[in-house]
């Protein structure tokens, strides 16, 4: 089974206003979230991100992933209906 991926783009905006709000270098930006500068780069660069590091670094930021992801991530975890019930003692 494949790892959930979330669209990188509602991160990245979030990220690039903070660094622009807080006048952050990248150095700092990515030391504030946890993260090399070279990992800061490849974020930015991406297209999608994986649900571990989109749920740690929204985190890091003080940012709960339902916030930046609001369809998306209460899909993460789920199982996709089979249209049967998962429990066996369903009635």
């Amino acid at each position: 089974m494949p790892h959930p991926r979330l669209p990188a783009a509602p991160l990245k905006r979030v990220l690039k206003r903070l660094q622009a709000s807080e006048s952050l270098t990248w150095e700092e930006l990515a030391d504030r979230i946890g993260v090399t500068e070279r990992h800061l780069c490849r974020v930015l660069a991406a297209r999608e991100l994986s649900e571990r590091v989109a749920d740690r670094i929204s985190c890091r930021i003080g940012l709960h992933p339902l916030l930046l992801w609001p369809k998306e991530w209460p899909r993460i975890g789920r199982p996709q209906a089979s249209g049967r019930s998962q429990d066996r003692h369903a009635v």
